[in-house]
């Protein structure tokens, strides 16, 4: 989902240097979110397997009077993730602003179908799907010769 995005801000870094320099920030900011994320998880007392939400699950019985705190971070994350990858994906699939409105219709109703199948049955259906298309575009983006 990341390669839309990717493909989006390829225009403003152009420097080989620039982009090692944001590849070890990024990577730096993701490995130590992961290790907190980790810390977190091994010390809850339940099989993390049984929830949809593990990290909630883990805030609420650590440090409950958070947990409200943290459910809004997680929703505007989730909204953020969406309005970026909707619009990198309209971006690059768009060639005008006819069908750019037309796609941007099509995937609202989408998201409102797909909100009806819930959290872990929709990441369960399309996650290999994803997985798939991603792998799919990045042999697109190796063939591809600029």
């Amino acid at each position: 989902m990341i390669i839309p995005i990717l493909i989006s801000i390829k225009q403003y870094i152009s420097k080989y240097k620039n982009i090692r320099t944001i590849s070890y920030i990024v990577t730096s900011i993701i490995a130590i979110l992961l290790i907190t994320i980790y810390l977190l998880l091994i010390n809850i007392d339940v099989n993390i397997k049984e929830l949809e939400m593990p990290a909630v699950y883990a805030i609420n019985k650590i440090k409950p009077e958070i947990k409200n705190i943290y459910g809004i971070i997680i929703l505007v994350s989730i909204f953020t993730t969406a309005i970026s990858l909707g619009i990198s994906f309209l971006k690059n699939v768009t060639k005008n602003s006819k069908s750019y409105n037309n796609i941007a219709i099509l995937i609202c109703l989408t998201s409102i179908i797909f909100s009806k199948i819930g959290f872990s049955n929709l990441v369960s259906f399309l996650y290999p799907i994803l997985g798939f298309l991603g792998i799919v575009q990045i042999i697109q983006i190796m063939k591809k010769k600029d």
